[in-house]
């Protein structure tokens, strides 16, 4: 009996879409993780290098497309120790209001996942400049 209760309750959680399960190693070593969508907007997690406390980046029209990927430009967010903190603040989806924040671009080069994408990063309103190469962690190791 035990067994098929089990059997049933695992042939269940595979049938779920996974959550977070697109992982990206950012050059430093850390990751960004899918964690949500909020509604078409893609919310994705990472912590900074100086930084202990999660950050996020929010894609508008990400959310929800697993398979026509391009490039979106949205926006990130920081806790304020880890630099400089911008003239206005942001209010992110959940209603949090960051003082570090930019924009940002993320160019996928294939459609789905895994796909490098090229991120650039801008501080508070300027153009997004600084680029980073992220790239997906699949099965054991990177792709």
């Amino acid at each position: 009996m035990f067994r098929t209760l089990a059997a049933a309750v695992l042939a269940a959680a595979l049938a779920l879409p996974a959550l977070a399960d697109e992982v990206w190693a950012l050059p430093n070593g850390n990751q960004v993780t899918y964690v949500s969508d909020e509604g078409n907007t893609a919310v994705l997690g990472y912590t900074p290098v100086m930084g202990v406390e999660q950050s996020f980046i929010f894609v508008p029209g990400l959310g929800g497309n697993t398979d026509n990927r391009a490039t979106f430009t949205g926006y990130w967010v920081e806790p304020v120790y880890v630099g400089k903190t911008c003239a206005a603040g942001i209010v992110a989806p959940d209603g949090l209001i960051w003082e570090r924040w930019g924009i940002v671009e993320l160019k996928f080069q294939k459609k789905g996942f895994p796909s490098k994408i090229t991120m650039k990063r801008g501080d508070c309103f300027a153009a997004p400049t600084k680029k980073i190469i992220l790239k997906p962690v699949v099965g054991a190791g990177l792709e």
